[in-house]
């Protein structure tokens, strides 16, 4: 008898497929107008709505335990910043994309609104959505992390380096009371010989001065009229 052949179970389903399972047997139980077929389903507004509606309640649980968090621990400023930070952008994406996409939702819904987004359009969108959903999640996911490390940060290379004091200034090594006699009696022995100097200089500038001065006076040329030899 041939060995039966065992079925490889199904991939895990991802967060989204997941909630999008959910949603689709709550639509097929609410909203039955036409009959549909097995494993058919309309993704049209309602659907997307209650995808809409799963997010939201998630992301507003998350902005809830943390603002929570805040209260009851004494978080240092970095890690309040890494809270503030992903809260704010929760709640920025359901204050503005979150509503816009279900304005879209709505008026899908409406056969007579003008233009009408197609359900084509309403997944396009949803799928923009996704990433911005991630890029929060991502940041939650951090927090949480550094909840069950008691909210302390892990040490990086970069964190190491700026915690590492400055390398010690070399003092340099103090001088015996000879040796500062004998700097003193150096520095003394400079001025004298820099005043000689001066003084020199000095002498041979008012001799130069002195001779410029005799050549002048013996060039000097007496003039007699001529009227005044004769008498």
């Amino acid at each position: 008898m041939p060995p039966v052949a065992k079925e490889e179970p199904p991939p895990p389903a991802t967060k989204f497929q997941s909630i999008g399972v959910q949603v689709e047997d709550e639509w097929r139980n609410s909203h039955s107008r036409k009959p549909i077929q097995p494993g058919a389903c309309r993704r049209d507004g309602y659907w997307f709505l209650k995808l809409l509606q799963a997010e939201t309640e998630r992301l507003e649980g998350w902005c809830r335990q943390m603002d929570q968090e805040t209260k009851e621990n004494n978080l240092s400023e970095e890690v309040l910043g890494k809270v503030l930070s992903a809260v704010g952008s929760a709640q920025l994406l359901m204050s503005q994309k979150f509503q816009q996409f279900h304005g879209l939702c709505e008026q899908n819904l409406n056969p007579n609104a003008n233009p009408r987004p197609t359900a084509q359009d309403l997944a396009g969108f949803w799928d923009l959505l996704q990433l911005s959903i991630e890029d929060i999640s991502m940041k939650f996911d951090e927090l949480y992390h550094l909840k069950a490390n008691s909210w302390q940060l892990a040490e990086t290379p970069e964190r190491k380096e700026e915690k590492k004091p400055p390398p010690p200034v070399p003092k340099k090594p103090a001088k015996s009371k000879s040796q500062l006699n004998r700097d003193r009696a150096s520095d003394s022995d400079k001025q004298r010989q820099e005043a000689r100097k001066r003084l020199m200089a000095a002498k041979r500038a008012a001799s130069v001065r002195q001779n410029s001065a005799t050549e002048s006076a013996d060039s000097i040329e007496i003039y007699v009229p001529e009227a005044q030899t004769r008498l």
